[in-house]
C-alpha cells in the first residue's frame, strides 16, 4: 500500500465482474487482490483528488485514504446493492470531505481549482451514482413509486392510476420509500 501514485502510467484495470471477487479476496487478506484494485482505481482517484483538493500531495493522501478504507470495509461490500465502482467512489467522496476538513483546520485554504465546473460535474456524477446505488436498496414497490414521481414527473394521482393502486397506498409508499432512501444514502455516506 505504500505505492506512489503514477497518474501518467496507464493502470491495468480489473474487469468490473472480477472486482467483486477481488474485494472478497482483499477482505480475506489477499494483498495481491488489493494491489489489482489499487492499479484499477489509483489513477482516476488521483485525478479526482487533484481536481477536488487542488494539491498533488493531498491527492496522494486522498488515494491512500480511499484504498485503506476500501481494504478495511471490503468485508462489508454487497455486490447485490452496488457495483464496486459505485462503492469505491462513494468511499472516495467521504474521504475527500475528510481530507478537505482536516486541511482546512490546519492550513490556509488552497486556491479553488482552475475548472470548478469540472469538479462540480464530477461531484454531481458521483452523487448521482451513489443515489442510484442507494435507490437499489429500497424495496421494489417503493422504488417504483419513487422513480415514477421523481424521474417520470408523475403526480401521486397519476401514479395511482398507472399502477392501479389506491391513492393512499401511493402516498404511503412515497413516504416510506423516501425514508428508506434517506437511510440508504446515510449508510453509503451520501449527502442529499
Amino acid at each position: 500500500m505504500n505505492k506512489r501514485v503514477q497518474p501518467s502510467v496507464p493502470a491495468s484495470p480489473a474487469p468490473p465482474r472480477a472486482q467483486g471477487e477481488l474485494l472478497e479476496r482483499a477482505a480475506a487478506g489477499d494483498e495481491r487482490a488489493l494491489a489489482v484494485l489499487y492499479d484499477t482505481y489509483a489513477g482516476p482517484l488521483y485525478g479526482y483528488g487533484l481536481q477536488r483538493l487542488g494539491d498533488p500531495q493531498l491527492a496522494e493522501e486522498f488515494v491512500q485514504g480511499v484504498m485503506v478504507k476500501l481494504w478495511r470495509l471490503a468485508s462489508r461490500y454487497d455486490r447485490t446493492r452496488a457495483s464496486v465502482t459505485t462503492w469505491v467512489y462513494t468511499i472516495a467522496r467521504t474521504v475527500a470531505i475528510d481530507v478537505h476538513r482536516r486541511r482546512s483546520r490546519w492550513e490556509e485554504p488552497a486556491p479553488a481549482p482552475d475548472h470548478p465546473e469540472t469538479v462540480d460535474a464530477l461531484d454531481d456524477l458521483l452523487r448521482a451514482e451513489a443515489v442510484r446505488a442507494a435507490l437499489e436498496r429500497v424495496s421494489p414497490e417503493h422504488r417504483e413509486v419513487l422513480r415514477l414521481a421523481y424521474f417520470a414527473g408523475l403526480s401521486q394521482a397519476e401514479i395511482a392510476s398507472r399502477l392501479g393502486l389506491p391513492l393512499g397506498t401511493v402516498k404511503s409508499r412515497t413516504y416510506y420509500g423516501l425514508r428508506a432512501l434517506r437511510l440508504a444514502c446515510e449508510e453509503l455516506g451520501v449527502e442529499v
